[in-house]
């Protein structure tokens, strides 16, 4: 056998096709080379997958580890032992070798007798494909050391080349298994230095997949282990090339330190301890004179000053990422800004209109942000797109108000990273409004619900008590409301309607609009004509956390038309889980989207259902169970939800 492909895997179904393809495609005859999948435990099926998969080829073979390691070193070394062949090629699992890589490579190990023979890679973002790693001057005939500094300096450490496998067993070079990153840098240089012939050949080796994914994966989380890593791993290749005279710090430390940095900036896990942070100082103090002679960002810069002062607490600052949250109206943001704060480092430009605001103000903020958060797809989306910055992230979080706007026509798709939808339909109904957005870039995180902080009521007059929480505009169904009212009247004369929010006479707007004074005034004309006065009354604002407890509330009723035009009906409704955080059983007349929100047995066809449903459960026991069925059920939109799906957002 001449080649030995390894490929370690882990849960990686739906990742693998195109390195699968990739092994299909290969030039050089099946029976010259084999292949190694050694998969580390998967529990999503990978590993029944990859058998399967091999059943189809002569030449592929799948071992599984007994136990999970936690990295692909393990299984790398595993493969090297499974391994007959001459030269052996390591491949994750989800890049691509090019089809003549193998046939091409091996010829010139050959007609070299290299050790080891390194090519150039091709990235991929899914938009692009980069040439990386390209050696434009390379001298083959070049001493041993100078070949070591080139391949160091100018190439990144990702390891894919023909070895010799003879090399790796004779010389006990080993992927080290006990660091979680940097393996793929000690592998390297140890194998380089028990080189006696290293070759470079001007050939694409293979597609480095960099595509965004929905989720981060767990190897892009950077913390006190990572960071130990590192450590560890900088001064023991200090120490290695300093043995051939190969100084690492002038070539090669920056863009360790740099990566480093922009990972616990970007990707950090807040866990840096106060032990950990002065390794990492005494460490930057010692190599300074040389360190400080590199050029970094300046962000980096501030980070590592703020290493040689000795400052913490500056340090922890410094390392957070910079958000900017641009909007207005920023009521459904707002209030999780505190949270938010302990991992980003948080700027607020407050817009006073849809599409109004001190544009010096903004462009001072988006010189200083590295993540942006639009609340809106209003026309602070539209000014924000149009002047991100490549190394930025811009995020647009879409409610229902935009659906009737145009602005989503006007953004610059290209510089926005992700749309966030708010409910399943609405999902659909953003495609569905603005075809020039992409649907790969939509994620859908639910709204928040704040369930702890509310009060609760107990009181047994709760049973007779019914709320609606805003009954303006003439979609939120307040006619509804009041034939609901007639039919349980007819049954207890107790049953009160309280109306929290703004009557229609408090909205100036509305006055101007013939069909929604309409609307009122026959809700009105109803009031009377029904004998309802003394059934409802009129709240207004307050703070609804506290309000539905203290005025005793046992329903909260969601009754909003079900439109199918744009904007369309509800994109989440509030009013529904402050209903059940407050301990109110909350009831909804059908509108499309509901029944992927909310309980689908809080669910009602009809206002004549709604009613039925009331008078036959006013037994309070019965009512305490649908309680707490509910309390479980919206936990699913607590705060912890949102913050965790809005962190890997910014990290995929």
């Amino acid at each position: 056998m001449d080649i030995s492909i390894i490929i370690p895997s882990f849960n990686a179904l739906g990742k693998l096709e195109r390195c699968l393809t990739s092994l299909r495609n290969q030039t050089i005859d099946s029976s010259r080379y084999e292949v190694i999948f050694v998969d580390d435990c998967s529990n999503d099926g990978t590993f029944d997958y990859l058998r399967q998969q091999a059943a189809y080829e002569s030449n592929w073979r799948v071992v599984q580890l007994p136990q999970n390691s936690g990295s692909p070193s393990k299984p790398r070394n595993v493969g090297t032992a499974e391994a007959s062949g001459e030269f052996v090629f390591f491949l994750d699992c989800d890049d691509e070798i090019f089809a003549d890589t193998l046939e091409v490579h091996y010829a010139h190990a050959k007609k070299t007798n290299a050790c080891i023979v390194r090519g150039y890679l091709i990235t991929d973002d899914g938009q692009h494909h980069q040439e990386m790693n390209r050696l434009s001057d390379w001298r083959s005939n070049a001493q041993k050391k100078e070949k070591i500094e080139t391949i160091v300096s100018r190439q990144s450490t990702t390891v894919p080349s023909l070895i010799k496998r003879a090399l790796l067993i004779e010389n006990k070079v080993e992927w080290p298994e006990d660091i979680r990153v940097g393996e793929d840098s000690i592998f390297l240089v140890s194998l380089l230095c028990h080189c006696t012939t290293i070759e470079y050949l001007d050939h694409p080796t293979f597609i480095y997949n960099k595509r965004s994914s929905f989720r981060a994966s767990s190897t892009q989380e950077y913390g006190q282990r990572e960071l130990s890593n590192h450590l560890y791993v900088w001064r023991r290749l200090i120490s290695q090339l300093q043995a051939l005279d190969i100084d690492y710090v002038t070539l090669r430390l920056r863009i360790g330190l740099q990566t480093s940095i922009n990972s616990l900036i970007h990707h950090g896990k807040n866990d840096i301890n106060y032990q950990g942070f002065l390794k990492f100082a005494g460490f930057i103090s010692e190599f300074w004179p040389k360190i400080s002679k590199h050029e970094f960002s300046p962000k980096v810069s501030a980070i590592l000053q703020t290493l040689l002062s000795n400052d913490f607490r500056a340090f922890q600052e410094a390392c957070k990422p910079r958000l900017l949250i641009a909007g207005h109206d920023l009521k459904f943001i707002q209030p999780y800004v505190d949270t938010l704060s302990a991992k980003y480092c948080i700027k607020v430009d407050e817009w006073t209109g849809h599409d109004m605001h001190d544009e010096h103000k903004s462009q001072e903020l988006i010189e200083w942000a590295d993540y942006i958060w639009c609340e809106w797809l209003l026309g602070n989306a539209v000014w924000y797109s149009k002047r991100k910055k490549p190394h930025q992230k811009l995020v647009v979080r879409m409610h229902r108000f935009e659906l009737g706007r145009d602005f989503g026509e006007k953004v610059n798709v290209d510089n926005i990273d992700a749309f966030v939808a708010v409910s399943v339909l609405f999902f659909e109904r953003l495609l569905e409004r603005f075809p020039n957005l992409k649907r790969e870039k939509v994620r859908l995180i639910h709204n928040v619900v704040d369930a702890k902080n509310y009060q609760l009521s107990e009181s047994s007059e709760r049973m007779f008590n019914i709320a609606m929480i805003g009954i303006v505009p003439s979609r939120k169904g307040f006619l509804d409301a009041l034939k609901l009212m007639k039919i349980l009247r007819v049954e207890d004369r107790r049953y009160q309607l309280k109306i929290f929010g703004k009557s229609p006479n408090d909205i100036p707007w509305l006055s101007k609009h013939d069909d929604e004074m309409a609307y009122y005034s026959d809700c009105f004309s109803f009031i009377n004509d029904n004998g309802l006065d003394d059934s409802i009354e009129y709240l207004g604002h307050v703070d609804i956390k506290q309000a539905l407890a203290n005025h005793n509330i046992g329903y909260v009723l969601s009754l909003s038309h079900d439109d199918r035009d744009f904007p369309g009906p509800e994109s989440f409704h509030l009013a529904i889980t402050d209903g059940i955080a407050a301990g109110a059983d909350s009831l909804i007349k059908y509108w499309s989207g509901a029944e992927y929100i909310h309980e689908k047995n809080r669910i009602f066809d009809s206002v004549e259902h709604i009613g039925n449903y009331i008078i036959n459960t006013r037994n309070q026991k019965e009512s305490e169970v649908a309680l707490k069925q509910s309390q479980k059920f919206i936990k699913r939109y607590d705060e912890r939800v949102f913050v965790n799906a809005f962190n890997e957002l910014f990290s995929n």
